[in-house]
């Protein structure tokens, strides 16, 4: 096996200018694999964020962006007729995209004394914003930014002071939050509110406060009352798609390493067939002239994977350093773990010989004749 693995090598060394180009082939589809598997699990790993609540959230029909959606006073008229037998709180929300720092976020605007009771936001540093200059930010968002409470951040041409980083499952969980008032002096708007969230009282069932709200007149057609879990799930789908797309698009890159390896294996046997025909004449064996084959495909499939590997961690690296990852508000970290190396090794080791073994399987069917016949 030493000197399959020794003349392997020489022949390599020797046809360098091809070797090199069949590793730098495979290398992209290789880097090009743990790029879309990283991204794929990345967004996966949002996909199981849960939000437990008996909540109730009113909204336009259709609006898939929320930031877009009106909310008509009487709606909220509506809700309120309920307290408190039927409803126990309503809390009016605004939504709007602005930039803050390098990204842009979701800015979320409400009474700050419903913060921790109807949005669930847990205080983890600082403390809840008290003054008009006051925001807080998910953990998400200060992670991304490496912001840190007491830091000042621009939004919409004014300086704001972080007094708090709080965490929040669902829809809430990578935004900036400010108090109602200090948004409508920022933005010198009275704009209406996009969303209503509501709070069942205890004791009533939240289904039967859906429907009784969803059956008002006020509401109509034009408006929908979601569970506050539905909501999330409906947002959350989106991931759901772009991960399964990156799963697939990673299956695909796989096989470019079946027909890279099939095709120089192939090139390779068809140009050579003389050599082979010599190897074969001076006494080789034709499973030895294969096992050939198979390690120097093995060889250039590892050495891809080397360089693959490298250049997906280097653009990980370099994109986590100076322009991270954020979709839909939510920061990603793509990064390469011990377990996606070693399947993507073994998905390589597999895939190589698969490509090997397809090129040759035909080629050594022929007589020595044959194959010495070849120009």
């Amino acid at each position: 096996m030493l000197q399959v693995l020794r003349f392997s090598l020489a022949d390599m060394l020797h046809d360098r200018s091809r070797t090199l180009l069949s590793i730098t082939g495979l290398a992209v589809v290789v880097a090009s694999y743990f790029i879309l598997f990283a991204s794929g699990r990345a967004f996966s790993s949002y996909l199981n964020v849960t939000t437990v609540s008996r909540n109730l959230i009113v909204i336009q029909n259709d609006m898939i962006d929320p930031s877009v959606a009106f909310l008509e006073p009487q709606v909220i008229q509506a809700a309120q007729d309920l307290i408190p037998a039927t409803i126990r709180r309503v809390s009016p929300i605004v939504f709007r995209h602005t930039r803050v720092g390098e990204h842009l976020v979701q800015l979320s605007a409400t009474a700050v004394q419903d913060w921790e009771p109807v949005y669930h936001l847990v205080l983890l540093k600082g403390a809840w914003s008290g003054k008009g200059r006051e925001i807080v930010v998910s953990e998400g968002i200060a992670l991304a930014n490496a912001w840190q409470v007491g830091q000042l951040v621009q939004i919409f041409g004014s300086s704001f002071s972080i007094s708090g980083i709080f965490r929040s499952p669902g829809t809430a969980f990578a935004s900036v939050w400010m108090p109602i008032e200090t948004f409508r002096a920022l933005f010198d708007t009275q704009r209406g509110y996009q969303g209503l969230f509501v709070q069942p009282a205890v004791g009533v069932d939240p289904d039967t406060v859906r429907l009784r709200l969803q059956n008002d007149p006020r509401l109509a057609d034009g408006y929908a009352v979601y569970f506050e879990d539905n909501y999330t799930r409906r947002k959350f789908q989106t991931l759901k798609d772009l991960s399964s797309m990156m799963t697939v698009m990673s299956g695909v890159a796989l096989l470019g390493i079946v027909f890279g390896i099939f095709n120089a294996a192939t090139l390779s046997t068809v140009e050579r067939g003389r050599e082979l025909g010599i190897l074969l004449g001076i006494g080789f064996s034709h499973r030895t002239v294969r096992r050939l084959m198979l390690v120097r495909s093995i060889l250039q499939g590892l050495l891809a994977y080397g360089v693959g590997l490298a250049a997906a961690d280097l653009f990980f690296t370099s994109q986590q350093a100076f322009a991270p990852l954020v979709i839909l508000g939510l920061p990603f970290s793509l990064k390469i773990t011990p377990d996606m190396a070693a399947s993507g090794l073994a998905w390589v080791i597999a895939l190589a010989l698969l490509g090997a073994w397809l090129s040759t399987r035909t080629l050594f069917k022929l007589r020595v004749v044959a194959l010495l016949s070849k120009p």
